[in-house]
């Protein structure tokens, strides 16, 4: 029943999205991207304004097809759109340098994050209102 309240929560918000949330969006990836690597994913996208900062090849995940049908026209041609739960990512190991959690868990839910992610990326990027924290593994 969550699942069904969040993605009715971002059917409504997607049209909207990018004039209430775009400004701030776009700063927090600017923020990281000198630090993100060559392969990224970002983890709960929403209308995929990471396409438009970072510069590498971006996986986009999220669970909202009303989001991700917005990311798409972004996407350009170094970038996949993918439709996924982020907690349970659909990637080989080493699949990525980082993935990015810029406004997809509260703080309380980093280390769960990162336990997901841990052997599919180097790097967990975690961003919730201002909270960062960074998990790197080294090879």
């Amino acid at each position: 029943m969550e699942r069904d309240r969040i993605l009715e929560l971002y059917r409504r918000l997607a049209p909207a999205y990018e004039e209430v949330y775009g400004e701030e969006q776009r700063r927090k990836y600017w923020l990281i991207s000198s630090q993100v690597g060559e392969r990224v994913a970002d983890a709960g996208c929403g209308v995929g304004l990471v396409f438009e900062v970072v510069n590498a090849y971006v996986v986009c995940l999220d669970i909202s097809l009303d989001m991700l049908e917005k990311a798409k026209t972004r996407r350009g041609d170094l970038g996949e759109v993918v439709a996924a739960d982020f907690w349970h990512p659909p990637f080989r190991e080493r699949s990525f340098d980082t993935v990015l959690f810029l406004s997809s868990v509260e703080p309380g839910l980093y280390e769960k994050a990162y336990e997901a992610w841990r052997g599919v990326t180097r790097k967990v990027v975690c961003e919730f209102r201002g909270e960062w924290r960074i998990f790197e593994q080294r090879n």
